[in-house]
């Protein structure tokens, strides 16, 4: 006789930040929770990504394009997937900002947010004939390790190079994961500075998962009041 089964069935609802599209998903299971845990434990950063893209696309019934979410999408999902999971109230160790003493804050997964702009104007005009069409960094070049997320120079330009989705003239528009990367490279080379700076800022300021935490310091007793973000400072 088959064992029945258990929590199988979706039961919460979220909406993916960058597309707005509501799906439903289910809290992450024990076999799930084992492949994160043992990813965690690693250290291996690339095999803790990969664990979050597959927790996420097990837990989520409804249809989406995994390959298109940005890191902020995942960021998001998987904090509110954790949410139904493991409870809504986790403890993260916070500096008071006035006395640098180590704080223990519960804050509310619920809680976490992703401010999108109202319009986001990703066309970049460099000059009178060409432009340059831009898309939020995809989570799963991170996890495959094409990109990092910091400020080296060196990832800087990787990362750009990966955010650009098309070039458009007065004549067509130039899909750019149809092109070899070698060729990619050679055009952003062939900016002017001021140009490689106005397709650079479109990433700054690119959406990000927060969380307004207020708390009273356990030493010094002083109201601290911030914003955190990043998946990584909530748990």
């Amino acid at each position: 006789m088959a064992l029945p089964k258990l929590n199988s069935a979706p039961k919460y609802e979220l909406t993916i930040p960058s597309t707005q599209k509501t799906v439903r998903f289910r809290p992450y299971l024990v076999k799930e929770e084992k492949i994160l845990l043992m990813a965690f434990e690693s250290g291996d950063e690339k095999a803790t990504l990969r664990a979050v893209l597959d927790t996420i696309e097990s837990c989520v019934e409804d249809s989406f394009n995994q390959n298109k979410l940005t890191t902020f999408d995942v960021e998001y999902m998987f904090t509110q997937i954790r949410a139904k999971s493991v409870g809504e109230k986790t403890k993260v160790a916070v500096k008071c900002s006035h006395c640098d003493i180590q704080n223990d804050v519960e804050i509310d997964l619920e809680q976490v947010k992703v401010s999108m702009p109202e319009k986001i104007d990703n066309i970049i005009k460099l000059n009178d004939d060409i432009s340059v069409e831009m898309r939020y960094p995809s989570y799963k070049h991170l996890s495959e390790g094409q990109v990092e997320l910091d400020d080296s120079s060196k990832n800087a330009f990787i990362l750009i190079s990966k955010c650009m989705e098309a070039i458009r003239t007065s004549e067509e528009r130039v899909v750019l994961d149809d092109e070899p990367q070698e060729a990619i490279d050679e055009f952003l080379e062939s900016m002017t500075s001021g140009q490689f700076a106005k397709v650079a800022a479109f990433l700054q300021d690119m959406p990000k998962t927060t969380y307004h935490l207020q708390f009273t310091c356990t030493d010094c007793n002083e109201e601290n009041d911030r914003i955190i973000e990043g998946m990584q400072n909530f748990f």
